[in-house]
């Protein structure tokens, strides 16, 4: 990974631990998501329109197909993130969520890209998993680890390995987007359209006074999250252009870490010695990912 490429991976994985921090904060419903989609697709026009009115005749050719599929895995990505967030705490969903992508990526990246995971390459993945899994353990002992089974089944975690399956799909669909179309055509795109698409969505099922109530109780912090996952997100497609993307999503678990200290400090979650252990391994996995082949 080229040192461009791991500064914007760096710079993604904090913004995308403090935008999730904030949805969790919030409820993390779906006339909040909807309203930040919405806020996201509204606060970037403008510079949509300029980049659109400056660029050469035929810049956004081909785009609309490559939109339509994005904007599939974005709605699906929040639904799943939205209904993980209120069947668990943010240091349980958000490290499985995130982490668990690791476990479809080598091989969705080999199929569709011809990607190969170098050997440092897989111990990081190794490491990254096993500080997901030591986070979810109520105590470093062998009644805890009999206790995981147990704690992992249920709602919560299902959601959250869907969540990771999406995410690694949408990952391979953004690097073969990127290389193919205008990025900025591509990211706006997709976003509006599943802002549009989800907002449509909310008001049919929950109403127009829903919406409402909820933009008058969090209006603040969905313009802020929507933000956020913007700047995150695109910071992330720019790094996928040079980096791999088992790599570019390997390093981006440094958010687990920055997820965990967040729910901590201002969620009052805790933080067992379980998880400090799996942040530790986590971090360990990411240092390889980001110096190691």
């Amino acid at each position: 990974m080229t040192p461009g490429a791991l500064l914007l991976v760096l710079l993604s994985a904090g913004t995308h631990a403090y935008w999730n921090y904030l949805l969790k904060r919030a409820g993390g419903g779906h006339a909040f998501i909807a309203l930040s989609k919405a806020a996201e697709a509204l606060v970037f026009l403008p510079a949509f329109l300029a980049l659109a009115w400056a660029a050469p005749p035929g810049a956004l050719g081909g785009v609309a197909p490559f939109v339509a599929v994005g904007t599939g895995f974005v709605l699906a990505s929040y639904v799943t993130l939205g209904a993980a967030y209120r069947a668990g705490d943010l240091s349980f969903i958000y490290p499985i969520a995130r982490g668990g992508a690791l476990l479809f990526l080598p091989l969705l990246g080999w199929l569709f890209l011809g990607e190969r995971v170098g050997p440092v390459g897989w111990v990081a993945i190794a490491a990254i998993l096993a500080g997901v899994a030591v986070m979810q353990l109520p105590a470093l002992t062998r009644a805890g680890l009999r206790a995981l089974g147990t704690h992992l089944r249920g709602p919560a975690t299902l959601l959250a390995l869907l969540m990771a399956l999406v995410l690694a799909a949408s990952t391979i669909w953004d690097k073969h987007a990127v290389r193919s179309v205008s990025l900025w055509g591509y990211f706006y795109g997709y976003t509006a359209a599943a802002g549009a698409c989800y907002l449509a969505w909310v008001l049919r099922a929950d109403g127009p006074a829903r919406v409402r109530a909820e933009w008058r109780a969090h209006g603040r912090t969905a313009l802020a999250v929507g933000v956020l996952n913007t700047v995150s997100y695109g910071l992330a497609l720019l790094a996928l252009r040079t980096g791999g993307s088992t790599y570019v999503v390997g390093l981006r678990q440094v958010s687990i870490a920055v997820g965990v200290w967040l729910g901590a400090r201002w969620l009052g979650e805790e933080v067992s010695r379980p998880r400090r252990v799996g942040v530790a391994l986590l971090l360990a996995g990411c240092v390889l990912m980001a110096w190691g082949r």
